[in-house]
């Protein structure tokens, strides 16, 4: 197949060298961007701006502030963060103050925060449930300590509140009482699932380590996976480098042992090949793939959302037979207290036996729809889509599409003059249910930095370095993908010394 010059050897050699060093920066930036969500000193920390690309500070601008809401009961009264830390205002925006966290040693990473009436704020972090008594000021910890508390809704008939941990446990809060509790809820029923998912769906997912087996397995293949791409670069450098290094050194009385050489040239190999080699094959091959979609996702959203995924055609995950990382907002009903609704990326479950039986609401007909924010105020439900539409339903009318309020929101509010305010990465909308939406300026808090996430984020798509730097990223994928499969073949011809 191969002559004497471009033997596989050669090949799986040559191609190794010259991918070795960016497949070392993408395996080490897609471990870390991995561990978005449970590492805070990705948002907290990272370098001045003028370290780095306009667009990479732009980005961080947009994104860092995730949180927004007003005081029904004080409009002039907001609060705004997110996972860089939490600011309060007392006069409509114009100037904002920090959040001081009584007892705190770090600033918490804020995920949620909802106003119950004129002074108290509940807020969900990072680092369990805190209570704000006067508009944001000041906090302190009520619950949960150390513990991620991924969302949370207030039913304000009943004066309780409704969390998620990790985005898989549920637990309600007594207020009065002061009593948590938690709620064992089953799996949901196979006929309840969607019938299909989108590729553009599927393709994310997979990328993104939660598109295989449970949430935990996937991250850890993905995680081993990456560890894998920068040893095996690491170790095959040293399996060509080492003889090189002996040979040149024999030439100036420097000799190595014989033991020495054979027994690092024999773990090399062991390392190398016969163990994460085989390993991380499958997952290094469809990281590969599904990066260089990616890379080209505005150009191929379209083909990818029009291609469906049929349950047959679905990994195990999607079987939604545990909810392990898998509860992205979650909602309750003030005239049922055992009736609640929790978003996922397969779409909105709602359950009336606290958590027993799952119906799923017919956002998309038989279409899976990501539920990345999730809030009720009153009568209204919004939904806030990844990769699809942001929805409404008003006192239990059909569900309803809402346009023009930003991509991905991740906050929803009333202000004042009832008009509904989304925050997004696109800045502020707001405007009525039944007209359009306009921008509307408020100068968010900034911070004097540019986070570690935008950092690795922008050298992971390689944009840190030049708008095009997506080529570069795809021809060391297809590297990445003929290395797994020559390496395969080296393998089977010698599996082990």
């Amino acid at each position: 197949m191969f002559n004497k010059k471009w033997t596989l050897h050669r090949l799986h050699k040559w191609m190794g060298l010259s991918a070795a060093a960016w497949l070392m920066v993408l395996g080490l930036t897609g471990f870390l961007l991995d561990h978005r969500d449970s590492w805070r000193w990705l948002w907290q920390e990272g370098v001045p701006e003028n370290w780095v690309t306009e667009d990479v500070v732009n980005k961080s601008k947009a994104d860092h502030i995730r949180l927004f809401q007003i005081n029904d009961a004080s409009p002039g009264q907001h609060v705004t963060g997110g996972l860089t830390g939490l600011w309060w205002s007392n006069n409509y925006g114009k100037s904002w103050f920090k959040t001081r966290f009584i007892g705190a040693e770090n600033k918490p990473a804020i995920s949620a925060i909802i106003f119950a009436d004129a002074n108290h704020l509940w807020i969900a972090s990072d680092d369990g449930l805190w209570l704000s008594q006067d508009g944001g000021m000041k906090a302190k910890q009520i619950a949960l300590p150390a513990s991620w508390i991924s969302s949370l809704s207030y039913n304000e008939q009943t004066k309780q509140l409704m969390g998620v941990v990790d985005r898989t446990r549920i637990f309600k809060y007594v207020i009065d009482a002061n009593h948590l509790y938690w709620i064992d809820i089953k799996p949901v029923k196979t006929e309840s699932l969607p019938k299909s998912i989108t590729l553009s769906r599927f393709v994310r997912d997979i990328h993104y380590g939660r598109g295989v087996f449970d949430i935990p397995l996937s991250l850890l293949w993905n995680d081993i996976s990456a560890v894998a791409m920068i040893i095996l670069p690491l170790s095959g450098f040293l399996f060509y480098w080492l003889p090189k290094r002996w040979k040149k050194n024999k030439k100036k009385n420097k000799k190595t042992r014989h033991a020495v050489k054979k027994h690092s040239i024999r773990w090399l190999f062991r390392l190398h090949g016969p163990t994460l080699g085989l390993i991380s094959a499958v997952p290094v091959i469809y990281l590969s793939l599904t990066g260089i979609l990616l890379d080209h996702g505005k150009e191929l959203r379209n083909w990818m959302k029009s291609i469906q995924l049929t349950q047959s055609w679905q990994t195990p995950v999607y079987e939604l037979g545990s909810w392990q990382g898998e509860i992205y907002g979650i909602v309750s009903y003030p005239d049922n207290s055992s009736k609640f609704s929790v978003g996922t990326r397969l779409g909105l479950f709602t359950t009336t036996d606290d958590g027993i039986n799952w119906q799923r609401d017919e956002i998309l007909d038989n279409k899976a729809l990501f539920i990345w924010t999730l809030r009720r105020f009153d009568g209204k439900i919004f939904i806030g889509g990844m990769g699809g539409p942001n929805m409404v339903k008003i006192n239990n009318q059909t569900w309803m599409p809402v346009k023009h309020v930003g991509h991905m929101p991740s906050d929803i509010t009333l202000d004042n003059n009832s008009n509904w305010v989304w925050k997004s990465r696109h800045g502020l909308k707001t405007g009525k249910l039944e007209s359009d939406f306009i921008h509307k300026h408020i100068d968010l808090p900034a911070i004097n930095y540019v986070p570690w996430f935008y950092i690795l984020d922008g050298l992971h798509s390689g944009v840190l370095i030049h708008p095009q730097w997506k080529w570069v990223n795809d021809f060391i994928a297809v590297l990445a993908v003929l290395l797994v499969l020559t390496g395969l073949m080296r393998w089977w011809r010698k599996k082990w010394i």
